[in-house]
């Protein structure tokens, strides 16, 4: 899936050129750093739109793993992810897009996300779209960005 640069960048140079922690401490953001943190988080969030996200196939998928340090921390973030798309009652439990709505550097390698999952309702006669908000973090290692999911 191709999504326009042109939207995402303004959201990341605006939102996200400087290091969080206060008036204390403000310090510039590395424009490559951030273009490369921005393509990476839009790569997996692009990844994920019209999968069924409570199903075996999208648990299996071998790309999906690869934006986590280990199996521990993506079956976490799967199994929470899941259980949200379940309890918002997603039709199919698809997102059918999914919004980056911001992102935020807590740190040189701490990045805090915010999205919004874009859904058909369950009951086929409930109109509009539902949409469901999570913040997700991301921690680099070793140069690279990988999510660290909350527990259930």
């Amino acid at each position: 899936m191709t999504r326009p640069w042109g939207a995402l960048l303004p959201l990341a140079v605006s939102a996200c050129v400087w290091l969080g922690g206060g008036a204390e401490r403000l310090e510039r953001v590395d424009e490559a750093d951030l273009l490369a943190f921005a393509q990476r988080i839009d790569s997996f969030y692009a990844r994920l739109e019209k999968l069924p996200l409570d199903s075996l196939i999208t648990f299996e998928d071998k790309r999906l793993r690869a934006y986590f340090r280990g199996e521990r921390e993506f079956s976490d973030y799967y199994a929470s992810l899941a259980a949200q798309v379940r309890r918002a009652q997603f039709r199919n439990s698809r997102a059918l897009r999914i919004v980056v709505r911001e992102f935020r550097f807590e740190g040189e390698d701490i990045a805090h996300v915010d999205v919004t999952l874009v859904g058909e309702h369950i009951r086929a006669l409930r109109p509009g779209d539902i949409e469901l908000r999570r913040t997700d973090v991301w921690r680099r290692s070793g140069g690279i960005w990988s999510l660290s999911p909350d527990k259930l």
